[in-house]
């Protein structure tokens, strides 16, 4: 759970953005958020967006290519 406000020049005076994320594990990420979305309390507005994760399968100790693990939209 990631939570900035308007000190943070990014909300309204009295409002927070905040951001809920986890590695999904089944075809339901709403119910895998949910505990974290339900730490928030009352909620405007709910976004819920999905990402493809790619991880490199060469080996980085025979090739010496270090390549990070990334997600793409």
């Amino acid at each position: 759970v990631f939570c900035c406000s308007y000190s943070h020049n990014v909300a309204s005076k009295g409002k927070f953005i905040a951001f809920v994320s986890a590695q999904a594990e089944s075809d339901n990420p709403e119910a895998e958020l949910k505990p974290g979305i339900d730490l928030l309390g009352p909620v405007d507005e709910l976004f819920f967006d999905t990402y493809d994760r790619y991880e490199p399968t060469n080996d980085p100790s025979s090739d010496n290519c270090f390549i990070s693990t990334v997600s793409y939209k």
